[in-house]
Formats: C-alpha cells, structure tokens, sequence
C-alpha cells in the first residue's frame, strides 16, 4: 500500500500534475531519506516507463547533481548504496536540478521562517504550542514538527519566549553568540547581528545560557528578573538584576539599561525605519541607560540623546536622519 501510494506522488511530479505552489513541497519530500527504499522502486518503475533514452546531456545533468551534493569525494560504493535512485531521476534532472536537490544541500527540510520588518512585531505559535513574539527586523527559523529528543530553533534579532513545558525534551534557542537551554519558562532574547551586545532576560523559571568565546564555552543559570549580557567587543559578560520593565518593547516601550550608542542608534533604526548616519569615529560608544516609557517619537527620543549624549546636531530628510558632530572649539 505504502509503494503504491509513493509510486502515485512520484509519478503525477515527474508529469507535472502538481500545482505549481507543491512541486517545491514534492521536491523537498523526494530527497528527504525517509521511505528511501520504497521511493528507490517507484523511481525505478518510473524510469523503465519513461520510452526516452538517456543522452550525454542526461549524464551531464546527473554528474552536477553528483558535484552539488558531494559525491565526487565519496567512494562510489556508498553512493550506490544510498542515492543508487539518482540514476533512475537523472532523466528528471530539469525539474529539480538547482531547485529540490540545492535546496536540500543548504537548507533543513521542513524548515518554517517567520520573518518581521522594520517597525513591524509578530506573534508565532510553534509546533509544541510555545508562542513567540518577534520585535522588529528578527528572523525565527524552526522545524515544522519537534521530532528529536531536543526542541531547538535559530534565532536572528529579538524575541519574547513563552515555553511549553515538557521536561522529556528541552526547548534550546541558539544564535550567533549564545545557546539558551529551558524546559518551560520565559525569557527574551536579542542577538542582533549589528548589535554590540547580545541579551538574554529571563522572566519566569530557570535557563542555562551557553557562551561561546573563541573555543571556550562558559555557562551561566539564570534565576527569574536576571539578564545575562555578552559583550561582542571586549569579550565579557555582565549579570544584572532587572524588572519587568526592561522588556517594555513587547509594549512599545524604549529601555536601554547600559546600552552602547551604537546599539541605541540601531534599535532607533529598527524602531522607526529609518536609516541613521552618522560617523562612528566622532561619536564615543559609551554606555548610557535611558527610559523612554511614553512613546515618543523619534524627534523627541533624539532631542533627549542631543542633551544627554551632547556635543551633536540632527536633521530628518526623505527618510534619512543625519547625526552631525559639532566640532569643540579650543
């Protein structure tokens, strides 16, 4: 039952009966190593009804899809043993040459993306029925279904965690500079690449904060209102007592406690969606802790800075605002 149903999907694919909107589905699902042997037959029943001889051109095809995954440094034997099939598809090679199988190479098979723009959050639920809300400009990537023994998702900016407990399989946020480790719990995290620092908070329950530092790992267990921050600059790492309030973005709210000028111009960035120039080499990146609890705008936030940062103009125009550093007379 299960060979004639794989039989039944593969050949309505390779006869171009699917919708456009599956076929990439379909080519993700061939390549997948699940039913490898069942998928073996179908394609081979396939191949020997296809009334078309293979050409140069067809074992040109089949020696890219060879190159693209790897297999001119593997010994033959191997690819025989576990991809023997790609013969029988190299006839197909077109449908799916740079779409299915490069697509495998470099990404994770039912791999799901939420993605939020400039001045934009977003709320996700995941498969174990965790909510995420994702901050402005951060990519959440995770599997479709938690099927390891580990729940684990990539983390690229700032997002609020709301854990679903379950003690038989962590749930683990990684990102570029660290690794959270939870059962059930919430905690926020901002990694943005840009950043200076990356910040985790936890909220409620307990966490473990893995750091990587060259080829040290350091970890750290968090209790509820702790705040782990990691230095990508000087390579350290600081403890802070917080409140509730310093995750007041989820409210609109802007709170930077020790936040380097740097960082504070690219959450402004990512806030307002606007592009901020300015030239680093005049401007100090010291720490600063501001509040801005009252959703003011950007004119105001930067009229506060100008006082306490001091020492610089502004100008908004078409989108843009310009930091102009005012020269200290002797």
């Amino acid at each position: 039952m299960k060979e004639n149903y794989i039989y039944r999907i593969l050949n309505q694919f390779f006869t171009h009966a699917y919708p456009s909107e599956m076929e990439e589905q379909i080519q993700e699902w061939i390549v997948e190593d699940k039913w490898s042997i069942e998928k073996d037959k179908a394609l081979y029943t396939i191949w020997n009804e296809v009334q078309i001889a293979p050409n140069e051109g067809t074992y040109q095809s089949l020696q890219k899809v060879k190159m693209v995954l790897g297999f001119h440094e593997k010994p033959a034997r191997i690819f025989k043993r576990r991809h023997q099939w790609l013969k029988y598809a190299a006839i197909f090679i077109p449908l799916f040459l740079l779409t299915g199988w490069y697509l495998y190479n470099n990404q994770d098979v039912n791999t799901m993306e939420v993605v939020t723009a400039n001045n934009e959050q977003k709320q996700c639920t995941l498969p174990d029925g965790t909510t995420v809300l994702l901050n402005s400009d951060t990519k959440l990537t995770y599997p479709s279904k938690f099927e390891d023994s580990t729940r684990i998702v990539n983390l690229e900016g700032e997002a609020y965690f709301t854990v679903t407990s379950n003690p038989s399989r962590p749930f683990i946020v990684a990102t570029q500079h660290l690794s959270v480790k939870v059962l059930g719990t919430k905690f926020n995290i901002s990694a943005y690449s840009t950043d200076d620092r990356a910040v985790t908070t936890l909220n409620s329950g307990s966490i473990q904060v893995d750091i990587k530092s060259g080829e040290v790992t350091n970890r750290y267990i968090l209790k509820p209102n702790q705040q782990i921050v990691y230095d990508k600059i000087d390579k350290s790492v600081l403890l802070n007592t917080v409140t509730d309030e310093s995750l007041g973005w989820k409210n609109g709210l802007l709170i930077f406690q020790d936040a380097t000028f740097n960082d504070i111009i690219y959450t402004l960035q990512r806030r307002f969606d606007v592009i901020i120039d300015y030239d680093k080499q005049k401007f100090s990146n010291d720490s600063y802790t501001i509040k801005f609890i009252n959703k003011e705008n950007l004119e105001e936030i930067l009229g506060v800075l100008k006082e306490v940062v001091g020492d610089f103009d502004y100008k908004i125009q078409s989108g843009k605002v310009t930091l102009i550093k005012k020269e200290v007379s002797e």
